[in-house]
């Protein structure tokens, strides 16, 4: 198995999360190598996607379904691993290195790196605005490689099995695209957040009344004599 330990993680404590997430008996699940490339689309993602979002596609179900994963100890478990793991991805993304990903040995289809590839598809699919335009652009040509290690491009691709020198040339070339996305999407990020936190334009129920307009009380006087006036009551005795 061929891996980089995350800072934040033991070995010990990864091989914990990728056992958990092995023996989910869930189909849909996904294991710790799609886990990271989801995670690494997610990090990069021009606008962030919440953990009720990305977690049942993690787990195939919420986390509490019965048989997801177990009694609520190891909930709690395998969720701080998994905020831990994230964290991890984000620091290697923000010092501007490019992040070694967990990938298995044996691969998918005997491809390396395939299963983190499809993980890396399903998060841009989780917020699918702005990533038609790093793939449509000609300078960010790196992350191509992904869809077409996945078989989205060419469902028959590769053609012939590849050799070792080609498919860890495929797996650097992802994890290079991965790190371009992160800076890529920056300021998209930054101007989420600050919409995100921006308060709503207060807006008055019902239109402004003008101090010489007739109250709305219906004496018949202007709003400034009535209801308007400097200590006016709410029961609106005139």
């Amino acid at each position: 198995m061929s891996r980089t330990l995350q800072q934040s993680l033991a070995e010990a404590e990864i091989d914990r999360l990728a056992e958990r997430l092995a023996a989910n008996p869930n189909p849909n699940a996904l294991g710790l190598e799609a886990v990271d490339g989801l995670f690494c689309a997610l990090i990069a993602s021009p606008r962030s996607v919440m953990p009720h979002q990305y977690l049942p596609v993690i787990f195939g179900g919420t986390p509490g379904e019965a048989g997801v994963l177990g009694d609520f100890a190891d909930v709690q478990e395998v969720m701080a691993l998994l905020m831990r793991y994230w964290n991890s991805i984000a620091e290697d993304f923000e010092r501007k290195k490019v992040h070694l990903a967990y990938v298995e040995e044996s691969g998918v289809d005997g491809i390396q790196g395939r299963a983190w590839a499809r993980g890396y598809m399903r998060g841009t699919r989780l917020a699918p605005e702005g990533w038609s335009r790093i793939f449509n652009d000609e300078s960010e040509g790196l992350l191509l490689t992904v869809p077409i290690v996945t078989g989205e491009v060419d469902p028959e691709w590769p053609k012939e099995p590849l050799t070792r020198e080609r498919n860890e040339e495929l797996l650097q070339s992802m994890l290079a695209g991965a790190a371009r996305a992160y800076r890529y999407f920056r300021e998209d990020r930054i101007a989420y957040a600050r919409a995100a936190v921006r308060p709503e334009p207060y807006e008055r129920a019902s239109p402004k009344i003008g101090r010489n307009d007739p109250c709305p009380c219906g004496s018949g006087k202007k709003y400034k004599r009535c209801c308007g006036r400097a200590g006016a009551q709410d029961t609106n005795v005139h």
